[in-house]
């Protein structure tokens, strides 16, 4: 059995209870098999989820998705894309930023093939955006669904998978193209709704910063509700950003040079040379996430020119 190392022996021994039971619904990955640690399963009846979905009103009253890429959210995808919704999804840990699926740009017949992580970058279909350009052609999300692999009956993410979701939600926090308020959907199986309870644990609580809580949790069997969920609305911090996420997520690495972009734009030029004029001044050498940063505003600024 595979089960994460993690300093949190509650999340570890919740996982482990999941596992057991995840394993007899849960449909393989082509790639993955059924080692969960790399993606978030697709389940036998996922597609009774997907209904008790639709029926919700921010369902109904949503334009734009934000979904993740979570294989348990596939169904839930092409559902929306029959719809006529426009979705977000980021790309497999974010390593290509986002892809926006717009039905009106789709034929029909490979809405399907839209919906899958193979077919959503395919030529004709989905369009990779950076962070400026989604921002810039005024994306506004109303609506997030993601699935997970642990989620508790009041929605919280106790174990969250490879997708990132928290990550995606402070980026697109920070750019306005997502409000605090905007509802978030969990779609998972009944196996993976914990009660803390039955495991003798305290119940575990949205108290760590950046975590976002559910507004519903969506099973094959069941709907639950949770009012007053937190989320968190600050954007990226990046004082508390890990360096290895910073090196690994493009994204955030771009959000870095924006931010130092804007700070130039402020005091009065946005010329690369400025850029190299500070570099030269330094008395000493920048660091490895100074110069990244540098480069990325030096990239942002010939996008400008050009």
């Amino acid at each position: 059995m595979a089960v994460p190392t993690s300093p949190d022996p509650p999340h570890k021994l919740l996982w482990a209870g999941v596992y057991q039971q995840l394993i007899r619904h849960a449909l393989p990955d082509s790639r993955f098999n059924y080692d969960f640690l790399k993606f978030t399963p697709d389940f036998r009846g996922s597609e009774d989820a997907v209904k008790r979905v639709v029926e919700l009103q921010c369902y109904k009253d949503a334009k734009t998705v934000l979904v993740t890429s979570d294989n348990s959210c596939e169904g839930l995808r092409h559902r929306a894309l029959k719809d006529g919704k426009r979705i977000v999804i980021g790309t497999c840990r974010l390593r290509r930023g986002f892809v926006v699926l717009d039905p009106k740009c789709i034929v029909e017949s490979r809405l399907e093939l839209a919906a899958t992580l193979d077919g959503m970058e395919k030529p004709g279909i989905g369009r990779r955006l950076d962070l400026a350009q989604l921002r810039d052609e005024g994306v506004d999300i109303d609506m997030c669904a993601l699935g997970g692999l642990v989620f508790n009956e009041q929605g919280v993410v106790v174990w969250e998978g490879s997708a990132l979701f928290e990550v995606q939600w402070a980026l697109l926090q920070d750019l306005k193209v997502l409000s605090a308020t905007v509802p978030v959907v969990a779609v998972a199986h009944d196996c993976q709704v914990v009660d803390e309870a039955q495991y003798r644990l305290d119940r575990i609580k949205a108290d760590k910063n950046g975590e976002v809580q559910c507004d519903f949790v969506v099973t094959p069997e069941r709907v639950l509700e949770i009012k007053g969920a937190a989320k968190p609305s600050g954007g990226v911090d990046f004082n508390k950003v890990d360096p290895d996420a910073l090196n690994n997520i493009p994204p955030l690495q771009e959000l870095k040079g924006i931010r130092m972009m804007e700070q130039i734009m402020s005091s009065g030029g946005f010329d690369a040379k400025e850029v190299k004029e500070v570099k030269e001044e330094e008395h000493k050498a920048p660091s490895a996430e100074e110069q990244m940063g540098i480069d990325i505003v030096e990239r942002l600024m010939k996008g400008l020119k050009s």
